[in-house]
């Protein structure tokens, strides 16, 4: 991929759908569109919502999954200037209002269901308005910036717009140049996406990031891929997440390669897709790749990947070893990043041995930025293999954080250093190792949860007095939830009721596997809980240290 003065991301993908309209850009089930399709029906979602009147710097949210219907208007989104406002799968009702509402989206695109969950009762809890309103006039109560829902379905619904007609009605593009002239006034300096992450205050924040911070990124990750037009991505990641967005849809257009999305994770599926695909990128967490190698379907199949990344949570030299023994992967990638760094900061490099790919993550791609390992407390610099706090400077950092000015000033250290708020180390080389976080973030099954968040989210149980999470090990998923709770004087509940009131309200992968009640908690000299003796004790207790 090659970057060009006052590049936008627009421009990049119109010129890559230029060059090999004819590629196939994503395989979809039965369906498989190439880049001149894509493009139309991009410029189609555009058109529309120009009509709809949505302006540059209006924000768009997006609560689907892995369909082409997200990269349709995702891509609309970039041409027009509209901000992305990406909705995990697994959010409930609540995390979506507070995203919508903190975001100021003026536009929902959404689908009704997705594997077990329905979405239909959630909006209208939400919006109870729609069910009233003409299509794009909504007047909501809790969501008065929310002017339109546009639904992706077979059916259809009261005061929603259908996707397939908004899709339609922007068939005239090329005649209106409405996009054209939107996408002119579209600098790189512009904000592209605004992904919600959670931390130590345990609400989401939104990170404001541009057009040109990820394609940026977009020429390192390519360089460091060694992308060729006719590559093909198998993407297991939502494309709401950094991962989905950056090493999937993003990755592939701007190289003119195909995408492969799966809708959810299955090792079987993923073998065969593969296979039958030519797949020869890959992304996926320790777990993905255990599971695939698990299957029974492995030694039938065959492995045409070149360049992968193995990420989210910590592997072993032997691992690394199986997989490029197994799966002949030639080059495989540790890397670290975080949202509020646009996604990706270190990589290792071709040639690293398996030890080096297992224990460290990599070091800083971008020849113009900084990281390093500076104390907490003091914020000075630390000798190389000193433990510390990872910390960023560049122009890969975010923006802000969006509407939340207090938080992003204490983001930053009076250095104008970000503070990642993970622990870790730099060897002679640059090369870093994650070695724990200050943030109490864990990691299951890829995924980051927060610890903050869901205290936030228990503490709203009328029963509960005290909560405490951590994260402990898991065989299958890395690491999951474990809630040590309080109860208020007087109440009772079981563990099991504790599970289902987090998975009936948060996602899935957030919500505790396991519960205990205590009486107290293990306490600082300044009335701090201290996790680390809690998750030493439940380790224990749990027999996970075996």
């Amino acid at each position: 991929m090659e970057l060009k003065k006052d590049d936008t991301l627009a421009k990049i993908i119109d010129r890559i759908a230029v060059q090999y309209p004819k590629n196939e850009a994503i395989v979809s089930g039965k369906q498989r569109i190439n880049y001149e399709t894509l493009m139309d029906r991009a410029n189609s979602v555009a058109n529309a919502l120009i009509k709809m009147g949505v302006k540059k710097d209006d924000k768009v949210a997006i609560w689907m999954s892995n369909i082409p219907e997200w990269v349709y208007v995702h891509f609309a989104c970039i041409k027009i200037g509209a901000p992305v406002i990406p909705l995990n799968t697994r959010y409930r009702t609540h995390e979506v209002e507070y995203i919508l509402r903190q975001s100021d989206s003026t536009t929902l695109f959404m689908m009704d269901q997705f594997i077990k969950i329905d979405y239909i009762p959630m909006i209208y809890e939400l919006s109870p308005e729609l069910k009233e309103c003409q299509p794009g006039e909504l007047k909501s109560k809790k969501l008065p910036l929310l002017k339109r829902v546009i639904m992706r379905s077979d059916k259809s619904y009261p005061g929603m717009l259908e996707f397939n007609k908004v899709l339609e009605s922007g068939k005239d593009y090329a005649s209106s140049g409405a996009v054209k002239k939107a996408q002119e006034k579209v600098k790189p300096e512009d904000t592209y996406v605004i992904p919600f992450t959670s931390g130590t205050t345990g609400f989401p924040k939104g990170v404001v990031t541009t057009n040109y911070q990820y394609s940026r990124i977009m020429e390192a990750v390519s360089n460091r891929f060694k992308m060729e037009d006719k590559d093909r991505i198998l993407v297991v990641s939502p494309f709401s997440h950094n991962m989905g967005n950056m090493t999937g849809m993003l990755l592939g257009a701007c190289n003119g390669a195909c995408i492969v999305p799966m809708e959810q994770f299955d090792p079987g599926e993923g073998l065969r897709l593969v296979d039958e695909e030519r797949v020869s990128k890959f992304t996926g967490s320790p777990t993905m790749y255990i599971m695939m190698l698990e299957h029974p379907d492995f030694p039938k199949r065959k492995i045409g990947v070149k360049a992968a990344v193995i990420g989210g949570a910590d592997v072993s030299p032997d691992l690394v070893r199986t997989i490029i023994a197994k799966m002949g992967i030639k080059d495989l990638i540790s890397a670290y990043g975080l949202t509020e760094n646009t996604g990706v900061s270190t990589m290792s490099q071709p040639g690293d041995p398996p030890e080096v790919i297992a224990h460290t993550a990599g070091k800083l791609i971008f020849p113009d930025c900084d990281l390093k390992i500076l104390d907490p407390d003091t914020g000075k610099e630390v000798p190389r293999g000193t433990q510390g706090e990872i910390c960023s400077k560049g122009f890969y950092v975010m923006k802000e954080y969006y509407k939340l000015p207090e938080e992003t000033k204490k983001a930053f250290n009076k250095e104008g250093w970000f503070r990642t708020g993970d622990l870790g180390t730099m060897d002679e080389k640059g090369y870093i190792k994650i070695t724990g976080r200050l943030k109490d973030m864990f990691i299951t099954g890829g995924v980051n949860a927060y610890p903050a968040e869901i205290e936030s989210f228990l503490m709203t149980h009328p029963r509960v007095s005290m909560v405490s999470v951590v994260g402990v090990p898991d065989h299958r998923m890395g690491e999951v939830g474990m809630a040590f709770i309080k109860l208020k004087e007087g109440q009772t509940a079981t563990a099991e009721e504790i599970i289902k009131f987090s998975r009936e309200k948060m996602a899935n992968y957030k919500a505790p596997k396991y519960v205990k009640f205590v009486n107290d908690f293990p306490m600082t000299a300044t009335g701090k809980i201290q996790k680390f003796v809690l998750k030493e004790g439940a380790v224990k207790e749990l027999g996970l240290d075996k």
